[in-house]
């Protein structure tokens, strides 16, 4: 088998274990909603943070994580039947998903902790700050990897160059 091959399936099993790692948490946080559930009277079962806004953010992100990482999965598997053009389509398509469930799986994780320490502004506010800079910086590193056309712009190209860049530095590779 060449080395392109193999690296190419490397790749996908990689990726694959990924979106089925982010499935599987995305449904996990489901059953583990922050705050819990009410256990008596007409709302019982029901979370006990329904109404809040922050919930709302939790529950979109986590099931738009679910949804993107379950696509990524199923186009994965496709991409492992061995046909080199069914396998560019599927990782093509595979990819993008990956890094939507990655993001969100981050904000659902953002609007959790939020909710948690929602009584305390002080660690809210530092709870939101640091995930949208987190999701900012993981915007700026996925984006490049999702379109795979380079860009004609020069600061957008030096804007996903550079974190690539160090990131390569930092590992000494």
């Amino acid at each position: 088998m060449s080395p392109i091959i193999e690296n190419s399936k490397k790749s996908v099993n990689t990726l694959l274990l990924v979106s089925t790692l982010v499935a599987t948490v995305t449904f996990a946080a489901v059953f583990t909603v922050p705050g819990g559930y009410n256990i008596s009277g007409t709302d019982s079962g029901i979370a006990t943070m329904l109404r809040g806004k922050g919930f709302h953010i939790f529950v979109i992100c986590d099931s738009i994580a679910m949804y993107s990482s379950i696509i990524a999965a199923v186009a994965l598997i496709w991409a492992q039947l061995g046909d080199v053009t069914l396998f560019l389509d599927a990782f093509n398509l595979a990819v993008p998903f990956l890094g939507i469930a990655l993001s969100m799986m981050s904000m659902t994780f953002t609007a959790g902790l939020f909710l948690a320490v929602s009584k305390l502004r002080w660690l809210s506010t530092a709870v939101l700050v640091m995930g949208i800079t987190f999701f900012a910086m993981l915007s700026v590193i996925l984006i490049p990897l999702c379109i795979p056309v380079t860009p004609s712009n020069r600061i957008y190209r030096y804007i996903s160059y550079y974190p690539f860049y160090l990131i390569i530095l930092a590992t000494g590779n």
